[in-house]
């Protein structure tokens, strides 16, 4: 559907034009929110600025015109801007509760196993740290395969990729990630 035809849609048929909107630029939408967020964010914070900016964008439909650009740029600017404001709400949150919990919060040691655990909660941050340094789009394919538990087409039709490019870069990111596990002294 080109932009005109939605802009004529969206006049005719409100909530029809929504729905392609949702169809055809919900994956580009996710992604950007997901680039900009999905370090520091949860799935329910990246799903709710996705649904922040599908309101939006309807909301402010009026705005735009197809003689003025492209609707992907229309949306892809809102998401941006929306993605850039949720991650400022993240961080300040992450940000306050990290002061809290080194000021404020004693926990006490396990009766057992501290020294393991203390390994595992180590293993853990180191890895999402190695995971959070990949570049793009190998960073988001490995939190949707591992920490959304996302099957490669799943991931493949989100990123706007094909599966054998997923599954190729998946296998690199993964024997990378092993190298700088084993390099700092984890194994696998």
């Amino acid at each position: 559907m080109t932009d005109l035809e939605w802009e004529q849609l969206l006049c005719s048929s409100p909530a029809k034009a929504y729905e392609t909107l949702i169809d055809q630029y919900g994956n580009l939408m996710y992604a950007i929110v997901l680039n900009k967020i999905g370090n520091c964010g949860s799935q329910e914070a990246v799903e709710e600025c996705v649904s922040d900016i599908m309101l939006e964008v309807f909301k402010n439909a009026e705005r735009y015109s197809a003689g003025s650009g492209s609707l992907k740029s229309y949306i892809s600017t809102i998401a941006k801007r929306r993605a850039i404001d949720a991650f400022r709400q993240i961080s300040t949150r992450n940000n306050m509760r990290s002061d809290m919990e080194d000021e404020d919060i004693f926990i006490p040691p396990a009766l057992d196993n501290t020294e393991e655990e203390t390994e595992k909660r180590m293993f853990s941050q180191n890895l999402w740290n190695i995971v959070r340094s990949l570049e793009e789009p190998d960073c988001s394919i490995i939190v949707y395969q591992y920490f959304y538990k996302h099957k490669i087409r799943e991931t493949a039709k989100i990123l706007e990729m094909t599966s054998d490019s997923v599954k190729k870069r998946s296998m690199r990111a993964r024997k990378k990630i092993g190298a700088l596990l084993r390099k700092g002294g984890y194994h696998e």
